[in-house]
């Protein structure tokens, strides 16, 4: 099952040079469908991966995409259920992950979802269009579900100081939005909040979370917000690579080394090439991080 896990199409984000909120990149082409595990489905191809849990009570989406895909959005819901969204969950603010929220709750049957969100995306996106209806402020948010326990946790000052990450307990998935990618190094959106250290703290509690099955393969899946679904050892990766990082540059910078001798020293080197991409390359993550070690 992993190896065709493995399939799903890579996603890209879109985020500014000077490290603000992500801007809503251009995305077109088909979506691609598939299923995670358990009640969980994943969307891929819509600015940002969109989760769905569908059962006899309706259906939880988690992120809704740009909103320039919102129609392909909604078809690729109604191809997983007819049933009704009940609740939409946002895991940030940025534009990826929450453009199609109006559209979406225009295209549902029924009783208008609610859209869940921690309270500081409530407060960010109170005057937008498809803003979130209900602001969780408490550590944890649960839900029951289709059957299912649904523990949507606030993780601070990561990604921004709004995130969420999404547990489908009996499905066994997690959803982490920008807090994990498999395509980008950490993204820190430092307008909004967000902090390296943070970010770090997020990764150990999603490892918290995550189990692995057999051989330290499956068990947990997890979909990031950008990217191919992943299990925990994928994670484990992700983390140690982060926390690499973080001893490097606290060693240059308590050497006394400026912002520009410390991008000399290339302190992401050996993953420079497979998570420097052009929207957020090396050079704007040191940017964003260096002032968290220059104090």
């Amino acid at each position: 099952m992993r190896a065709a896990l493995m399939t799903v199409l890579m996603c890209t984000i879109a985020v500014t040079a000077d490290a603000q909120a992500p801007s809503e990149p251009p995305v077109d082409g088909a979506l691609e469908v598939l299923k995670v595990q358990g009640n969980v489905w994943l969307i891929a191809g819509a600015g940002a991966n969109i989760a769905v849990q569908a059962g006899d009570q309706g259906l939880v989406v988690v992120d809704s995409g740009a909103s320039a895909m919102s129609e392909k959005v909604i078809a690729a819901i109604r191809g997983i259920s007819a049933k009704p969204i009940r609740y939409i969950i946002n895991t940030s603010a940025a534009p990826q992950h929450v453009g199609g929220n109006a559209a979406l709750v225009s295209s549902s049957r029924g009783a208008r979802p609610s859209i869940i969100a921690h309270e500081n995306v409530y407060r960010l996106m109170s005057a937008a269009d498809g803003s979130p209806t209900d602001g969780y402020y408490s550590p944890r948010r649960k839900l029951i579900f289709n059957g299912e326990a649904i523990d949507i946790i606030h993780m601070p000052s990561a990604f921004s100081s709004g995130d969420s990450v999404v547990y489908f307990r009996g499905s066994n998935v997690l959803v982490t939005g920008d807090i994990f990618t498999t395509t980008n190094l950490p993204l820190i959106d430092r307008a909004h909040g967000g902090t390296y250290a943070g970010s770090l703290a997020a990764l150990r509690s999603l490892l918290d979370i995550a189990a692995p099955d057999d051989l330290m393969e499956a068990g947990t899946y997890i979909i990031p917000g950008h990217g191919r679904i992943c299990d925990d050892a994928d994670l484990v990766e992700y983390h140690d690579m982060a926390y690499e990082i973080r001893d490097r540059v606290a060693k240059l910078v308590a050497q006394g080394k400026t912002l520009a001798q410390v991008k000399g020293e290339h302190p992401v080197l050996g993953w420079e090439g497979r998570y420097g991409q052009p929207q957020w390359t090396v050079d704007a993550f040191i940017d964003a991080i260096y002032p968290e070690f220059h104090k």
